[in-house]
């Protein structure tokens, strides 16, 4: 992030490289930087003339290295962004000895979308002696109320911690779908400036997508609240997540808690005793302070008894929603 808010005020004082190498997963930040680049450089007397859009399937190092040579007709300088440059994987080392001998009249954009661009490669190595090189990482989930916070504040918005926690937990960590409900907050806020959480709710609502396993680690962790916005998902999306499913997740969760407690080094046993990957033994063992091992036992009845109403036992029917609420409840009441 500190490279990115170093371009950012490079480019907004007008210091610009002749290449840019934008590589990574999070496609909002390169997408932005592009952006900027763009109103920055090219106008509307220039934009026909000295700005150039190629993608990667479609074009070649040669044919960039020869629009990059021309000499710009209206602007200072020619734009050419790169687009979808993961694509190209010929001569990438003749781009690399243009790098290092560029125009001073063209500046190319690389946009080398959804990896990270291999640092043993001469263009890397050029490009860092004589471009700007920025790597670009998805934002993990406890970034993403600063993210919001500082977006806000360069829209003229202002927003709590809470708030940008909690629109975070609404919309998810798609940067693009956050920015996009900013905005939309903004032209229906009009004058107002402060975001509450009544706004967020009712402009943006509730879009975030879920899965059962984000339920069964909120569980875990005993977050009433953000396990009831992950159940009340599920529950709109029956179809994609059927109950029968997602009852049979947390019963396997419980199942698997229960084996946990019964380990002497769950470090070092549980990736084989339960079959997880070794980076769920935190969230194994959070839960395991959490629910005791009577605790398990209980939790798997009541879902075992959810079982039975989804079946016709002991009830003459359900509602997918009331049925998995109840099964919270209950579960994290123990």
């Amino acid at each position: 992030m500190n490279d990115y808010k170093l371009a950012i005020s490079e480019i907004e004082k007008g210091v610009f490289h002749s290449f840019y190498l934008l590589s990574g997963t999070e496609e909002f930040f390169i997408n932005s930087l592009v952006r900027l680049l763009v109103n920055k450089i090219v106008s509307e007397e220039s934009k026909n003339f000295d700005y150039f859009v190629l993608y990667g399937k479609e074009t070649s190092v040669n044919n960039l290295i020869e629009v990059a040579r021309r000499f710009p007709l209206v602007s200072e300088y020619n734009l050419i962004i790169v687009k979808e440059a993961q694509y190209i994987d010929k001569g990438l080392d003749d781009l690399a000895k243009y790098v290092e001998n560029s125009s001073q009249r063209s500046i190319i954009v690389f946009c080398y979308m959804n990896k990270v661009f291999d640092k043993r490669k001469k263009l890397y190595k050029s490009a860092f002696k004589h471009g700007k090189i920025i790597e670009f990482k998805k934002l993990y989930d406890n970034q993403l109320p600063q993210f919001i916070s500082e977006l806000s504040n360069s829209m003229s918005l202002i927003i709590s911690p809470s708030n940008s926690k909690f629109l975070a937990d609404s919309v998810g960590s798609d940067l693009s779908v956050i920015e996009k409900g900013l905005k939309k907050i903004k032209l229906a806020i009009k004058e107002k400036k402060e975001i509450t959480a009544n706004i967020i709710e009712s402009q943006i609502g509730f879009s975030k997508e879920f899965n059962n396993f984000e339920l069964q680690n909120e569980i875990g962790l005993k977050n009433f609240s953000k396990a009831f916005k992950i159940v009340k998902y599920l529950s709109n999306n029956s179809k994609k997540y059927p109950i029968v499913l997602t009852l049979s997740v947390i019963h396997s969760f419980f199942q698997k808690l229960l084996i946990f407690h019964c380990l002497k080094n769950p470090l070092k046993e549980a990736p084989s005793k339960l079959s997880i990957n070794p980076f769920f033994i935190k969230q194994y063992t959070i839960a395991s302070k959490n629910y005791s091992i009577n605790q398990c036992e209980d939790a798997l009845s009541i879902i075992y008894e959810s079982d039975l109403k989804i079946k016709g036992i002991n009830s003459s029917g359900f509602n997918h929603f009331e049925l998995l609420k109840e099964v919270l409840l209950k579960i994290m009441s123990l």
